[in-house]
């Protein structure tokens, strides 16, 4: 069967209607890597080496894209909200933080006006940054890169639902934050892979450039706001996790503190109490202690990401918690791992295909406490998910 993005929209509308008022709905992609490339040439210049028009054009379809799920999100009333799960960029931009932004802000306009909420999680592209692990790019200026305080007041300030959205009371610039959908009972809590906590001055400008932790971390920070500050929404309450990388081995994702962040959802599955110690960026001894014990009527729902640039459906067995990975939006293929029991395998986005149903790579989601579904637009498999 051959079919448009918007004719495979109006399937799912039927679809997600359906399942029922109660489940939680949303639209999620992930890696569009829509602005240029760089490499050097024979002078050993550091060049942009794709045409002009060609990053325009990739640009203008994702815009496009993104068009067609905002009419769909908006005309039906059981989609939720709309996530984004990172890499918008490639930013490898030797063009200036500012521009970095623009582009990021340009490629995502149709969701700055989106009526239902847009939640976006920080990719390991999106601070222009990147060149840091590249030998072929020269040393990077910090001015370029996007600060924690950046990204919160000049990307995310700018959708309409930000300010719903709630911060580490500890940290008011983390990336990592929670949005209720209170109607469902639901938490969205969006991670961050990338807390790097570089040090900024007033304007945003980052004042040093090394890497002070490993760049994949679920810090313990992080976890600490987890444990005692977002998942504390109370009894009958469900959590579902926006994340741009997955939670450990078993995605092929390699976080650290990957490991304790399943033994936090393994602590609430278990209704049981979860405490570890850490030293925290200022030198001072922190103990965290977060008590499951009195929660009832609660589920942790899915597990949602991308960075594989290839599409994964997981059951963690030890965790009762699906993981699913979502195909690059926009690009060439990927790559995956093995995985184990209750799985889809990994499938790569090799027939992508501009103007024919594969253009785009996008998932539609439907979830509740005994069953999930996953929704494929564009190549890939639909996916029913069970506990």
């Amino acid at each position: 069967m051959s079919y448009t993005i918007k004719e495979k929209f109006d399937i799912i509308d039927k679809q997600i209607n359906d399942v029922g008022k109660r489940s939680l709905n949303y639209v999620f992609l992930a890696d569009p890597h829509v602005d240029e490339y760089l490499k050097k040439d024979e002078n050993k210049e550091l060049r942009i080496y794709e045409a002009e028009e060609i990053v325009e054009l990739r640009l203008t379809r994702l815009v496009k894209h993104l068009e067609e799920a905002v009419k769909f999100a908006e005309n039906n009333e059981n989609i939720d909200f709309l996530a984004v799960g990172g890499d918008v960029l490639n930013a490898y931009s030797i063009k200036g933080k500012q521009s970095v932004i623009d582009t990021y802000n340009r490629s995502l306009a149709p969701l700055l006006s989106c009526k239902k909420p847009v939640l976006m999680a920080f990719g390991n592209h999106d601070d222009n940054a990147f060149q840091t692990l590249n030998p072929d790019v020269p040393e990077i200026k910090k001015e370029w890169v996007i600060s924690d305080k950046d990204w919160k007041e000049k990307v995310l300030a700018l959708y309409p639902f930000a300010k719903k959205c709630v911060f580490d009371k500890n940290y008011e610039y983390s990336k990592y934050f929670y949005f209720d959908i209170e109607n469902k009972k639901t938490r969205v809590i969006v991670l961050d892979t990338m807390d790097m906590r570089r040090p900024f001055d007033e304007n945003g400008t980052v004042t040093e450039i090394v890497n002070r932790l490993p760049r994949f971390w679920y810090t313990y920070e992080q976890l600490d706001w987890l444990c005692n500050q977002a998942l504390t929404a109370g009894n009958g309450w469900n959590y579902t996790f926006i994340s741009h990388m997955g939670i450990d081995y078993d995605t092929s994702c390699n976080c650290k503190n990957g490991e304790m962040l399943r033994d936090i959802f393994k602590a609430f599955n278990k209704r049981e109490k979860y405490s570890y110690n850490y030293t925290d960026m200022n030198g001072n001894e922190v103990t965290v202690n977060a008590d499951f014990t009195g929660i009832k009527d609660s589920k942790l729902l899915l597990f949602n990401f991308g960075h594989q640039h290839s599409e994964l459906v997981h059951y963690s067995e030890d965790i009762n918690l699906w993981q699913v990975a979502t195909g690059c939006e926009n690009a060439w293929g990927g790559w995956g791992g093995p995985a184990g029991i209750k799985d889809l395998p990994w499938v790569l986005m090799k027939d992508r295909t501009e103007g024919t149903e594969n253009e785009t790579c996008m998932d539609v989601f439907s979830l509740n406490e005994r069953v999930g579904y996953k929704y494929n637009v564009g190549p890939g498999m639909d996916a029913v998910m069970k506990y």
